[in-house]
Protein backbone atom coordinates (compact mmCIF):
# COMPACT_ATOMS: atom_id res chain seq x y z
CA UNK A 1 0.00 0.00 0.00
CA UNK A 2 1.13 3.46 -0.68
CA UNK A 3 1.34 5.94 1.66
CA UNK A 4 0.46 9.51 0.71
CA UNK A 5 2.91 11.80 2.48
CA UNK A 6 1.35 14.94 4.08
CA UNK A 7 3.48 17.95 2.39
CA UNK A 8 2.64 20.23 5.34
CA UNK A 9 1.21 20.27 9.01
CA UNK A 10 -1.65 22.28 7.70
CA UNK A 11 -3.20 19.37 5.13
CA UNK A 12 -3.22 17.86 8.33
CA UNK A 13 -4.76 20.94 10.23
CA UNK A 14 -7.49 20.89 7.14
CA UNK A 15 -8.49 16.72 7.84
CA UNK A 16 -8.60 17.56 11.26
CA UNK A 17 -10.58 20.67 11.03
CA UNK A 18 -13.03 18.81 8.69
CA UNK A 19 -13.62 16.26 11.08
CA UNK A 20 -14.70 18.71 13.89
CA UNK A 21 -16.66 20.76 11.53
CA UNK A 22 -18.57 18.00 10.18
CA UNK A 23 -19.08 16.60 13.77
CA UNK A 24 -20.34 19.99 15.01
CA UNK A 25 -22.39 20.54 11.89
CA UNK A 26 -25.27 23.53 12.87
CA UNK A 27 -28.87 21.45 13.27
CA UNK A 28 -31.16 24.17 11.82
CA UNK A 29 -34.55 24.89 14.37
CA UNK A 30 -37.40 23.43 13.79
CA UNK A 31 -39.47 26.71 11.87
CA UNK A 32 -35.97 26.56 9.44
CA UNK A 33 -36.74 22.31 8.84
CA UNK A 34 -40.46 23.26 7.98
CA UNK A 35 -40.82 26.49 6.32
CA UNK A 36 -37.04 26.88 4.74
CA UNK A 37 -35.20 23.24 4.06
CA UNK A 38 -37.66 22.31 1.20
CA UNK A 39 -35.67 24.87 -0.87
CA UNK A 40 -32.33 25.98 0.47
CA UNK A 41 -31.81 22.45 1.93
CA UNK A 42 -31.25 20.77 5.70
CA UNK A 43 -27.27 21.99 5.17
CA UNK A 44 -28.38 25.53 4.32
CA UNK A 45 -26.15 24.63 0.76
CA UNK A 46 -28.81 25.62 -1.58
CA UNK A 47 -29.86 22.05 -2.49
CA UNK A 48 -33.52 21.17 -1.16
CA UNK A 49 -36.24 18.96 -2.56
CA UNK A 50 -37.71 21.57 -4.64
CA UNK A 51 -34.61 23.19 -5.50
CA UNK A 52 -34.27 21.37 -9.38
CA UNK A 53 -37.89 23.05 -9.76
CA UNK A 54 -37.04 26.84 -9.05
CA UNK A 55 -35.29 29.86 -10.71
CA UNK A 56 -33.29 31.68 -10.01
CA UNK A 57 -32.01 28.81 -7.64
CA UNK A 58 -32.08 28.98 -3.81
CA UNK A 59 -29.39 30.61 -1.67
CA UNK A 60 -26.78 28.62 -0.32
CA UNK A 61 -25.84 30.06 2.64
CA UNK A 62 -22.70 28.21 3.21
CA UNK A 63 -20.50 29.32 -0.04
CA UNK A 64 -22.43 32.22 -1.45
CA UNK A 65 -22.86 35.68 -0.23
CA UNK A 66 -26.21 36.91 1.01
CA UNK A 67 -27.49 39.72 -1.61
CA UNK A 68 -29.07 41.96 0.24
CA UNK A 69 -27.00 43.59 1.98
CA UNK A 70 -26.85 47.49 3.58
CA UNK A 71 -23.73 47.33 4.99
CA UNK A 72 -21.13 49.38 4.08
CA UNK A 73 -18.88 46.33 3.43
CA UNK A 74 -21.87 44.19 1.41
CA UNK A 75 -21.89 42.00 4.38
CA UNK A 76 -25.53 41.10 5.59
CA UNK A 77 -26.43 41.72 8.80
CA UNK A 78 -29.36 40.30 10.72
CA UNK A 79 -31.54 43.16 10.26
CA UNK A 80 -31.00 42.25 6.40
CA UNK A 81 -31.63 38.45 6.78
CA UNK A 82 -35.05 39.40 8.79
CA UNK A 83 -35.96 41.75 5.97
CA UNK A 84 -35.38 38.96 2.99
CA UNK A 85 -37.06 36.83 5.22
CA UNK A 86 -40.07 38.66 6.60
CA UNK A 87 -40.44 40.03 2.56
CA UNK A 88 -39.23 37.94 0.60
CA UNK A 89 -37.87 39.08 -2.50
CA UNK A 90 -40.02 39.80 -5.86
CA UNK A 91 -40.16 37.89 -9.04
CA UNK A 92 -38.53 35.03 -7.24
CA UNK A 93 -40.01 31.51 -5.44
CA UNK A 94 -38.22 33.45 -2.46
CA UNK A 95 -41.77 33.58 -0.35
CA UNK A 96 -42.50 36.44 2.49
CA UNK A 97 -42.91 34.88 6.08
CA UNK A 98 -44.30 38.13 8.06
CA UNK A 99 -46.84 35.64 9.27
CA UNK A 100 -44.02 34.31 11.42
CA UNK A 101 -43.65 34.57 15.19
CA UNK A 102 -40.63 36.79 16.26
CA UNK A 103 -39.38 33.71 18.26
CA UNK A 104 -39.77 31.50 14.58
CA UNK A 105 -38.00 34.50 12.84
CA UNK A 106 -35.16 34.88 14.73
CA UNK A 107 -34.92 31.42 14.95
CA UNK A 108 -34.46 31.17 11.15
CA UNK A 109 -32.30 34.33 11.11
CA UNK A 110 -29.69 32.47 14.01
CA UNK A 111 -29.90 29.57 11.62
CA UNK A 112 -28.58 31.46 8.20
CA UNK A 113 -25.89 32.91 10.47
CA UNK A 114 -24.64 29.78 11.33
CA UNK A 115 -24.75 28.30 8.23
CA UNK A 116 -23.10 31.14 6.65
CA UNK A 117 -20.34 31.03 9.55
CA UNK A 118 -19.63 27.34 9.16
CA UNK A 119 -19.20 27.95 5.29
CA UNK A 120 -16.68 30.22 5.73
CA UNK A 121 -14.48 28.49 8.45
CA UNK A 122 -14.92 25.39 6.25
CA UNK A 123 -13.28 27.68 3.11
CA UNK A 124 -10.36 29.54 5.28
CA UNK A 125 -9.41 25.40 5.87
CA UNK A 126 -9.42 24.56 2.64
CA UNK A 127 -7.53 27.53 1.44
CA UNK A 128 -5.37 27.07 3.72
CA UNK A 129 -4.32 23.22 3.37
CA UNK A 130 -3.89 24.36 -0.22
CA UNK A 131 -1.15 27.09 0.40
CA UNK A 132 1.59 24.05 -0.18
CA UNK A 133 4.62 26.16 -0.75
CA UNK A 134 7.52 27.07 1.77
CA UNK A 135 7.95 30.80 2.85
CA UNK A 136 10.86 32.77 3.35
CA UNK A 137 10.40 31.90 6.74
CA UNK A 138 9.00 28.15 6.78
CA UNK A 139 5.45 26.74 6.73
CA UNK A 140 3.18 28.32 8.58
CA UNK A 141 2.34 26.15 11.89
CA UNK A 142 -1.20 25.01 12.92
CA UNK A 143 -1.13 27.84 15.49
CA UNK A 144 -0.48 30.85 12.91
CA UNK A 145 -3.67 29.32 10.43
CA UNK A 146 -6.21 29.13 13.82
CA UNK A 147 -4.97 32.52 14.45
CA UNK A 148 -5.79 33.65 10.98
CA UNK A 149 -9.05 32.08 10.60
CA UNK A 150 -10.66 34.63 13.04
CA UNK A 151 -9.21 37.16 11.13
CA UNK A 152 -10.68 35.78 8.14
CA UNK A 153 -14.12 34.81 9.91
CA UNK A 154 -14.38 38.54 11.21
CA UNK A 155 -13.58 40.20 7.21
CA UNK A 156 -16.25 37.86 5.58
CA UNK A 157 -18.69 37.38 7.98
CA UNK A 158 -18.98 40.43 10.01
CA UNK A 159 -21.58 43.34 8.70
CA UNK A 160 -19.79 47.11 8.68
CA UNK A 161 -21.84 50.31 9.44
CA UNK A 162 -25.18 50.69 7.31
CA UNK A 163 -24.31 52.22 4.51
CA UNK A 164 -27.09 55.68 4.53
CA UNK A 165 -26.84 58.96 1.92
CA UNK A 166 -26.78 61.68 3.60
CA UNK A 167 -27.94 64.36 0.83
CA UNK A 168 -29.71 62.01 -1.61
CA UNK A 169 -32.78 64.73 -1.31
CA UNK A 170 -30.35 67.71 -1.64
CA UNK A 171 -31.21 69.51 -4.70
CA UNK A 172 -33.16 68.77 -7.73
CA UNK A 173 -32.10 65.83 -9.62
CA UNK A 174 -31.28 66.29 -13.24
CA UNK A 175 -32.65 63.14 -15.33
CA UNK A 176 -30.78 64.24 -18.72
CA UNK A 177 -27.41 63.94 -16.67
CA UNK A 178 -29.24 60.82 -14.97
CA UNK A 179 -29.79 59.15 -18.67
CA UNK A 180 -26.48 59.87 -19.62
CA UNK A 181 -24.84 58.32 -16.74
CA UNK A 182 -27.10 54.92 -17.40
CA UNK A 183 -25.02 55.13 -20.73
CA UNK A 184 -21.44 56.07 -19.72
CA UNK A 185 -21.90 53.23 -16.64
CA UNK A 186 -23.31 50.57 -18.90
CA UNK A 187 -26.30 50.17 -17.55
CA UNK A 188 -27.55 49.85 -20.81
CA UNK A 189 -25.62 46.95 -21.98
CA UNK A 190 -27.45 44.74 -19.39
CA UNK A 191 -30.90 46.60 -18.74
CA UNK A 192 -31.17 47.40 -22.40
CA UNK A 193 -30.94 50.94 -23.62
CA UNK A 194 -35.24 51.04 -22.81
CA UNK A 195 -34.99 49.37 -19.57
CA UNK A 196 -36.62 46.23 -20.25
CA UNK A 197 -34.20 43.97 -19.28
CA UNK A 198 -31.99 41.57 -20.73
CA UNK A 199 -33.12 39.18 -23.79
CA UNK A 200 -30.75 37.17 -25.25
CA UNK A 201 -27.85 39.10 -23.50
CA UNK A 202 -25.09 35.63 -22.23
CA UNK A 203 -25.30 36.56 -18.71
CA UNK A 204 -24.22 33.86 -16.07
CA UNK A 205 -24.15 33.78 -12.31
CA UNK A 206 -22.84 31.74 -9.66
CA UNK A 207 -22.10 28.22 -10.10
CA UNK A 208 -22.60 28.64 -13.81
CA UNK A 209 -26.21 28.79 -13.88
CA UNK A 210 -27.63 31.49 -16.60
CA UNK A 211 -28.57 34.90 -14.85
CA UNK A 212 -30.56 37.87 -16.56
CA UNK A 213 -30.82 41.74 -15.75
CA UNK A 214 -34.24 43.04 -14.26
CA UNK A 215 -36.66 44.83 -16.67
CA UNK A 216 -36.50 48.23 -14.51
CA UNK A 217 -39.53 49.05 -16.38
CA UNK A 218 -42.45 46.20 -15.63
CA UNK A 219 -40.86 44.23 -12.66
CA UNK A 220 -40.61 45.10 -9.37
CA UNK A 221 -37.46 45.86 -8.53
CA UNK A 222 -35.45 43.27 -6.67
CA UNK A 223 -34.65 45.15 -3.55
CA UNK A 224 -36.97 47.63 -3.27
CA UNK A 225 -37.84 50.49 -4.96
CA UNK A 226 -38.02 53.48 -3.18
CA UNK A 227 -34.92 56.05 -4.20
CA UNK A 228 -33.26 54.93 -1.56
CA UNK A 229 -33.15 51.74 -2.63
CA UNK A 230 -32.28 52.09 -5.76
CA UNK A 231 -29.38 54.42 -4.92
CA UNK A 232 -28.24 51.77 -2.19
CA UNK A 233 -28.11 49.25 -4.97
CA UNK A 234 -26.49 51.33 -7.24
CA UNK A 235 -23.36 52.52 -4.88
CA UNK A 236 -22.72 48.66 -3.30
CA UNK A 237 -24.21 46.89 -6.09
CA UNK A 238 -25.65 43.16 -5.57
CA UNK A 239 -23.00 40.35 -4.06
CA UNK A 240 -22.71 37.56 -6.10
CA UNK A 241 -24.57 39.02 -8.65
CA UNK A 242 -23.45 40.82 -12.32
CA UNK A 243 -24.67 43.88 -10.77
CA UNK A 244 -21.92 45.67 -10.08
CA UNK A 245 -20.63 48.77 -7.43
CA UNK A 246 -20.35 51.99 -8.49
CA UNK A 247 -17.80 53.61 -5.91
CA UNK A 248 -16.65 56.48 -7.66
CA UNK A 249 -19.85 57.84 -8.79
CA UNK A 250 -20.65 61.78 -6.82
CA UNK A 251 -23.59 61.84 -4.31
CA UNK A 252 -25.26 64.32 -7.03
CA UNK A 253 -24.58 61.47 -9.78
CA UNK A 254 -25.84 58.73 -7.26
CA UNK A 255 -28.72 60.99 -6.98
CA UNK A 256 -29.42 61.62 -10.66
CA UNK A 257 -29.07 58.02 -12.01
CA UNK A 258 -31.40 56.61 -9.57
CA UNK A 259 -34.16 58.82 -10.07
CA UNK A 260 -33.87 58.43 -13.59
CA UNK A 261 -34.21 54.83 -13.25
CA UNK A 262 -36.77 55.27 -11.21
CA UNK A 263 -38.27 57.65 -14.17
CA UNK A 264 -38.35 54.48 -16.35
CA UNK A 265 -40.93 52.82 -13.80
CA UNK A 266 -44.15 52.15 -15.58
CA UNK A 267 -47.63 51.82 -13.73
CA UNK A 268 -48.26 47.97 -14.06
CA UNK A 269 -45.84 45.31 -12.55
CA UNK A 270 -45.37 42.08 -14.07
CA UNK A 271 -45.06 38.81 -12.35
CA UNK A 272 -42.62 35.23 -14.16
CA UNK A 273 -42.98 32.16 -13.00
CA UNK A 274 -40.13 30.00 -12.47
CA UNK A 275 -40.11 28.58 -16.08
CA UNK A 276 -40.20 32.06 -17.56
CA UNK A 277 -37.30 33.35 -15.75
CA UNK A 278 -35.47 30.61 -16.90
CA UNK A 279 -36.49 30.57 -20.54
CA UNK A 280 -35.30 34.34 -20.12
CA UNK A 281 -32.14 33.55 -18.77
CA UNK A 282 -31.43 31.55 -21.72
CA UNK A 283 -32.09 33.89 -24.37
CA UNK A 284 -36.11 33.29 -25.08
CA UNK A 285 -37.56 36.11 -25.16
CA UNK A 286 -40.80 36.55 -23.52
CA UNK A 287 -43.98 38.13 -24.67
CA UNK A 288 -43.15 42.27 -24.44
CA UNK A 289 -46.35 44.66 -24.23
Amino acid sequence: MHRIPLKTPLLLLFLVASAEVKADRHKPSTTYRNFCSACHGLKGDGFGKASRYLFPKPRDFRASPLQYATSINRIASSRDILHVVKNGISNSSMNGWSDLSDIQLNEVVQDVLSFRLEGARERYYFAVSEDTGESSTGTPSISTANTGLSAYLSQNTVAGPKWLLASLKIGEPNLTQGKLLYQTQNCHKCHGVDGRGSYGIDLTGEFGYPAFARNLVQESYKYGSEELDVARTIRLGIAGTKMPASPTLTDEQLRDLSRYVLSLKGQETIETTNNQRYRRAIGATLQRK
